[in-house]
């Protein structure tokens, strides 16, 4: 009797949990804290709100550049000079209409394009439409890591629940285990019945060593989706998830109508190629085709530039049926997955009446059952029933209770799995 208390007291403080306790929503938090992915949309936000500055900056703002050019055109038999703007017309060398004579530049530039409102606007919107996906594409993978991070959660939990299962068996039996050595030494129990109590005593400690490790497992992938560097053993609370209200405008949808402006968007920007542009250009500085007097030939220009497109082969509208064409592709996917999702959603629902169905009957089996097992102790130290029959009796019961907790685990799954598709985007 001492050395089965002596083993159950070592095997509990070998493997004993921490008191410290953390919720569901402690996990949810630390996970979006530390995801790397929802790190990166932000980040990508960022980007963009900077390129919305870079295009205001690339087409409307001035452009200031420093420029030189030198250019050598010698000429042969012209009269000994290598370089003219005049040459001798027995002069050898490229035609003076061509090179000029040779090119000497130096030059402070600026330029400015005008009344381009129009590419402006739609380089912005199409910015706009761009960090609207970006803000989708987070709230979206932060949908997705709360739901893994809630499922592992149930299933850590529920690990931890069969790990206190087995504590309470291997309770049950030690409380058995000692009666009987009390009844063996009294002559009302057989040392073989004695025997067969230690044994499954000792099986249900290998269990519950076992089942103590597949929690640790379970938290330590719990820890790793969150991003948490712990080892420490905790306890879980217990969690209950309430159901969400169908929803009549799903988030999911948000996809395909971003899919469609963005493919709107892209065409816009395109089509403004096909505007008038205008460009507004000053310079300054040296600019001559040879060095006789160069010293003069400092100066300043300044002009516009016009450009309007005519014809480029029926790119236009070439572009514009590409597009209507990827437009559809997304019109279609969205109205494939409408189909699908309406038929995820039954079929959870569906499940949800089925999962609260058998739980209400387990519990009813459990309380039926402990009735049984009162009688069934009662029966085995008055040899109304053997040792085997009352282990059997118990492990049914014990397999019953495990059955009430993997129905339980699977009913708060099945609503983290009805709330994740009922999801509204806002």
């Amino acid at each position: 009797m001492n050395t089965i208390k002596l083993i159950v007291a070592f095997i509990f403080l070998f493997y004993g949990i921490s008191s410290a306790q953390y919720s569901l929503e402690h996990y949810l938090e630390q996970g979006s804290n530390n995801a790397p992915s929802l790190s990166e949309y932000l980040n990508l936000k960022d980007i963009n709100a900077i390129q919305s500055d870079l295009n205001s900056a690339e087409n409307s703002g001035l452009n200031v550049f420093l420029s030189a050019d030198y250019l050598f055109a010698p000429y042969f038999n012209n009269n000994g000079k290598l370089i003219s703007a005049n040459p001798d017309p027995k002069a050898i060398g490229y035609d003076v209409g061509i090179s000029n004579g040779g090119l000497y530049s130096a030059q402070l530039n600026i330029e400015k394009n005008i009344f381009n409102s129009s590419l402006i606007d739609a380089l912005q919107n199409q910015n706009k439409i761009q960090s609207e996906q970006y803000s989708y594409d987070y709230a979206l993978e932060k949908h997705n890591l709360e739901k893994q991070i809630t499922d592992q959660y149930l299933a850590t939990y529920k690990s931890l629940q069969l790990y206190k299962l087995s504590k309470e068996s291997i309770s049950n039996l030690t409380e058995q285990v000692n009666i009987a050595s009390n009844l063996v030494e009294q002559g009302f129990l057989t040392a073989g019945d004695y025997l067969l109590m230690k044994i499954e005593l000792q099986n249900e400690l290998l269990n519950s060593s076992e089942s103590l490790q597949n929690y640790k497992d379970d938290l330590t992938q719990l820890n790793s989706i969150c991003g948490i560097n712990d080892t420490n053993m905790v306890y879980l609370d217990s969690v209950a998830l309430q159901l969400t209200e169908l929803k009549n405008s799903l988030g999911f949808f948000k996809k395909y109508e971003l899919d469609s402006l963005s493919l709107i968007s892209q065409q816009y920007v395109f089509e403004t190629k096909y505007l008038p542009r205008l460009k507004l250009f000053f310079n300054t500085g040296l600019n001559a085709v040879e060095t006789n007097g160069i010293e003069r030939k400092f100066g300043l220009s300044a002009g516009l530039s016009f450009s309007l497109p005519i014809f480029d082969g029926g790119q236009k509208s070439l572009t514009r049926q590409q597009s209507l064409i990827s437009q559809k592709t997304v019109n279609n996917y969205s109205r494939y997955f409408s189909l699908n999702l309406e038929l995820i959603l039954s079929n959870s629902a569906s499940k949800l009446k089925t999962i609260k169905r058998n739980l209400a009957g387990l519990d009813n089996q459990i309380n039926e059952y402990k009735k049984v097992m009162e009688i069934s102790v009662r029966d085995l130290y008055k040899g109304d029933i053997s040792t085997i029959e009352f282990l059997n009796i118990l492990k049914n019961f014990i397999d019953l209770k495990k059955s009430k907790i993997d129905k339980e685990i699977e009913y708060q799954m099945q609503i983290n799995n009805f709330n994740y598709w009922n999801w509204q985007y806002e």
